[in-house]
């Protein structure tokens, strides 16, 4: 084994890392629209604890990375697998592939290791199974299969520690290959095409598991492809200069379909894709043998369902066959959701290199929970939260979304060429020639928002995602070649030329060389030395502690780069949150340093004068302190209000005015009555509102409130100082405040802060109380303009006063308190909403029915009489004159709940049918029932039932209930039922019944009033008394003449 030995500028770096030696630092930018670069915050913290050298016996050509495994392939054909661990690399086994590697990938899903291998100069794609069975001599046996082949005979028994190598043929040579790392699904990207191979999970022998895989979609695409990647339908394809990302729908969950697709028949898979009429405009303008110039198309973005309009032709060839009896192929549909197309770098156009894409990458954030499911296909599968998509030019990258929303999140500047990115949830590595380059990202932003609907409300918050990037420490490795990420460590294969130019010499990026030969370098040969770095990375919690230790720097000179570094940390942490399976720290650590982070990043914004100072609120409530906790960080300057930050008066007045259950101690609450005393004296009076004020000292709380009476005299200063006197149980200073305004005024008081009457919206005050003794009508009427005002909702006031009454909230709606009551009442006359009025008539009408069924009385006095009601209140009528008579009918004055009851009744405002089920509750032998029952049957309209219950129960009231309703539509009613009726009634021993002679006699003028006259004489019974029944009929013949 050949090594280069670490230069001058490498050997600090080679063991250990965190030591505080010097560095270079790169700067850190953001791309917004312009798409131009302002470096602002970078920082020297540095990202790796430790650097070993893994212990490889050839020279590597390439590497491969899972969570904790990392495979190195060397000569063409070994590979060689460790084990990363926290002390290094520890040897696994050894085997060797079918042929020369050129590109490879390794899913955790399936735990399987996808080629794609060069022999004889053909490219053949092969996957290795059950690899770490192998032996470490290399003399395991090995299976040969071809994919989909069924495991028969031969395979059942064999040997459980042979290699197992499956074949995939393909109609077209493989240009790159990747694996889902959701379902562990292999994808492989040819010239012009994508074909995907669901994994699959076997049992061979009927117990032992057996993964294949079934080709089921191939995706036919206008683009030269050079790399692809696929995670959880998200398909990410990626040729010289352009984008294109899709997504696999399902054609009936669409709103339509956005793009037309082409069948697969007019696309023969062998056959370029352009056709003669579908050539890009850059092969357009080549063919036209234009020598002195070239035309290229001009940069595009297009996100979401924009990306459309890309002209990319798509077309879609279903070849599996299990679930294409449910998933018909006409379902399936691939929908462009972003595409960027790049124009080449003319900066370089004096050098030997090319402007193409490359690192691209799709990278999921799953679940809490999830992210340590099996390797197993058949396991759980996980749940994807976020989904991002990474790719790079030589000098710029880009990272987007491409989950629930797709936009562009962060563009990055490189300071040199790059050759290969690999991002992380924290972080992004981008190797050049001779440095490694760390930039922050802003995966966890999204994926917090995606997670936690109450992100950016005043409980919780996170950074933006358009924060600018942040670039950590570049650090020196001489010839880099490749890059990959596993869990904890990033792994780096350097191979040093022997024969490289000076470094001084090199081309740097936008600057022209005269001479095209100094890239002409020889390339590395076999006595060059190498290589393999195991970079141990460092614990998240250290690195955070670093960069906020650093973040000092900039407190004092520049806050918003101190909060800009704050807020890294803080997303890097929530990463590692989001994250488990990082499993870098203790749970209890992170949780502990990000509660720290939060407090940190609250104070940066309670002190300094910024912009965004309302984000001290909810950092402060996510450190997990309490009230006193916050107020004592901050000292408290004897006369200098200039002292507070905006920041820290915003959220110490949204803290002290909310509803918080523990009081402050006394000493507390008088800091902070000190502190509004400095800063804003007139936020005095809510500040002592305050539940969490409780302890504070009355006597000074009454002479700030003096103080600021003598200065600005307001309605709410002096409830406030009545409240103050109540407390200090000075009746005399209460009584003198309460009458310093008139009480439509104190009203507005009660507006301005509701904390007067009420404290966590249900309980009562002292000075509620006492108004509830003394003056329950201002009571009232203060919760009805709260009401308006929507600071209290209907139910809030319901068990504010039920509370205040000492009731439980399911108390009879009988023994309901007055005051209540009188509030109900109150909020009827005052509101014109329909279903608050509703909700408010069945309650009064339940109220007044059950206190009438079981004869109680209120506990104290209404405040308005039924007469006051009925001239204040459209909702509440006229009690008809029938109804008057029925209640003298008895021997008992009718109570003042049961003649607002039939107030509510008479008139059209409640629907008389939700009120029919509590009839039952009233007796059936008392006027109150009566008169109730009669009501409800006259609105549904059954005048003839009333006439019957009146004429058994009461008819002195038949005539004027007659009078009433017996009119327009209903007249026909006094010939045809009421008459007929009295007739009855009044033959034999009703005749001696006067009530019933005289309403005949009344019945009889009425009818002879409005029928002809042989019409009435046909009414007339046979065997009546002609001297009773003659008068009527002669008065009916001379209106008649006279008409």
């Amino acid at each position: 084994m050949q090594q280069c030995e670490p230069t001058a500028k490498q050997r600090p770096a080679t063991r250990r890392l965190m030591g505080r030696q010097p560095s270079f630092v790169a700067s850190s930018a953001h791309d917004l629209d312009a798409r131009h670069w302002k470096w602002c915050v970078c920082t020297t913290a540095t990202r790796f604890s430790s650097q070993q050298i893994v212990p490889a016996e050839h020279e590597p050509d390439s590497v491969c990375c899972g969570k904790d495994t990392l495979f190195v392939f060397s000569s063409g054909c070994k590979v060689a697998t460790f084990s990363v661990a926290h002390n290094g690399c520890e040897p696994i086994c050894t085997f060797s592939t079918l042929g020369k590697v050129q590109k490879i990938t390794y899913s955790d899903r399936g735990n399987y290791l996808a080629a794609i291998e060069e022999n004889n100069k053909v490219l053949s794609l092969h996957v290795y199974l059950n690899w770490r069975r192998c032996q470490t001599r290399e003399i395991s046996r090995v299976s040969i299969r071809m994919v989909g082949h069924a495991l028969h005979a031969p395979f059942i028994g064999a040997p459980k520690d042979q290699l197992e190598i499956i074949e995939v043929p393909l109609s077209e040579p493989p240009v790159s290959i990747a694996c889902c790392p959701v379902k562990g699904d292999l994808i492989v990207g040819c010239q012009n095409k994508v074909v995907l191979f669901r994994l699959k999970e076997g049992l061979a022998d009927g117990e032992s598991p057996v993964l294949d895989f079934e080709r089921f979609l191939i995706v036919h695409v206008a683009l030269e492809l050079l790399e692809v990647a696929f995670c959880n339908g998200c398909l990410a394809l990626v040729s010289d200069l352009e984008v294109l990302v899709l997504k696999l729908q399902n054609v009936q969950d669409m709103e339509s379909e956005r793009q037309p697709q082409i069948p697969p028949k007019a696309l023969p898979p062998n056959k370029e894709m352009y056709g003669e009429d579908n050539k890009p405009a850059e092969a357009d303008s080549l063919s036209q043998g234009q020598d002195d110039f070239v035309l290229f198309q001009g940069p595009l973005e297009l996100l979401g369902e924009d990306a459309s309009g890309s002209g990319v032709i798509i077309s879609l060839e279903c070849t599996g066959t299990e679930g294409l009896n449910t998933e018909p192929r006409d379902c399936l549909h691939f929908q462009q959701i972003l595409y960027r197309r790049f124009t080449p770098d003319l900066s370089h156009i004096y050098l030997e290199e090319k402007t193409s894409l490359h690192s691209l990458q799709l990278l999921p954030i799953f679940a809490a929970g999830d992210s340590e499911s099996s390797s197993s296909p058949g396991s759980k599968e996980k749940r994807t939260i976020s989904l991002f998509c990474f790719f790079s030019l030589p000098h710029k990258g880009y990272l987007y979304s491409v989950g629930n929303m797709v936009q562009e999140l962060s563009a990055y500047s490189y300071p040199e060429k790059a050759k290969q990115a690999v991002l992380s949830s924290q972080l992004l590595h981008i190797i050049t020639r001779n440095h490694l380059l760390c930039y922050s990202v802003r995966c966890s932003a999204v994926a917090a928002r995606d997670v936690d609907p109450e992100i950016d409300t005043n409980n919780k918050a996170c950074p933006p995602f358009f924060l600018p990037v942040c670039a950590l420490r570049m650090q020196l490795f001489i010839g880099l070649r490749a890059v990959c990420h596993s869990r904890n460590h990033l792994i780096l294969l350097a191979k040093a030329e022997v024969n490289a130019p000076d470094r001084q010499t090199e081309s740097k990026k936008g600057l022209p060389q005269r001479s095209r030969t100094v890239n002409n370098a020889p390339p590395a040969t076999a006595n060059s030395g190498w290589n393999l770095y195991c970079l141990q990375v460092i614990p998240t919690v250290h690195l955070c502690r670093e960069m906020v230790e650093y973040s000092l720097k900039y407190k004092t000179c520049s806050p918003q780069s101190y909060a800009h570094l704050l807020s890294e940390a803080h997303l890097i942490l929530k990463a590692a949150i989001l994250d488990p399976d990082l499993g870098q720290s203790d749970s209890k650590e992170l949780l502990s340093a990000f509660r720290e982070n939060c407090l940190q990043l609250g104070d940066c914004f309670s002190q300094f004068e910024v912009d965004d100072f309302h984000f001290t609120l909810p950092y402060y409530k996510m450190s997990g302190k309490s009230l006193s906790d916050l107020i004592s960080r901050i000292p408290l300057w004897e006369n200098e209000p200039q002292k507070f930050g905006k920041g820290f008066m915003y959220f110490l007045k949204h803290l002290v005015y909310e509803e918080i259950e523990d009081p402050l101690s006394a000493e507390m609450a008088n800091q902070v009555l000190q502190v509004f005393k400095l800063t804003e004296p007139t936020q005095i009076p809510h500040a002592l509102c305050s539940p969490c004020m409780r302890n504070v000292c009355l006597r000074t709380a009454w002479d700030h409130l003096e103080r600021l009476d003598s200065i600005r005299q307001s309605p709410l200063v002096s409830l406030t100082k009545a409240t103050v006197a109540l407390r200090i149980e000075d009746q005399h200073k209460y009584h003198k405040a309460m009458r310093q305004y008139p009480e439509m005024r104190l009203v507005s008081g009660f507006v301005e802060e509701p904390n007067l009457v009420r404290h966590h919206g249900v309980v009562a005050t002292d000075l509620s109380r006492e108004l509830e003794r003394t003056q329950p009508g201002l009571l009232v009427v203060a919760f009805v303009a709260l009401l308006k005002s929507d600071k209290i909702t209907l139910e809030e006031a319901d068990l504010f006063f039920k509370g205040l009454c000492g009731r439980d909230n399911k108390i009879d709606e009988a023994e309901t308190p007055q005051v209540l009551v009188d509030f109900w009442e109150a909020t009827l006359i005052s509101f014109t909403e329909e279903v608050v009025i509703e909700r408010l008539l069945m309650k009064l009408v339940s109220v007044y029915l059950q206190r009438t069924a079981r004869k109680l009385n209120p506990d104290q006095k209404p405040l308005k009489t039924v007469e006051e009601l009925i001239n204040s209140c459209g909702h509440f009528k006229k009690i008809y004159p029938w109804i008057h008579i029925i209640n003298e009918s008895s021997s008992q004055l009718p109570s003042e709940d049961l003649q607002k009851l039939q107030s509510i009744l008479c008139g059209s405002s409640i629907d008389i049918t939700s009120v029919l089920h509590l009839l039952q509750q009233l007796p059936d032998d008392d006027a109150a029932g009566l008169s109730i029952r009669a009501l409800c049957d006259t609105r549904l309209g059954k005048c003839e039932q009333v006439t019957d219950l009146l004429l058994d129960r009461c008819p002195e009231a038949l005539l004027s209930f007659a009078a009433c309703e017996m009119q327009q539509g209903n007249q026909p009613l006094w010939w045809k039922k009421l008459l007929p009726e009295l007739c009855e009634r009044t033959r034999g021993p009703g005749g001696a019944n006067q009530i019933l002679v005289s309403s005949l006699q009344e019945t009889l003028a009425v009818v002879a009033s409005v029928l002809p006259p042989l019409d009435f004489l046909r009414l007339l019974p046979d065997d009546g008394t002609a001297s009773f029944f003659l008068p009527h009929l002669l008065e009916c013949s001379r209106k008649s003449s006279i008409s």
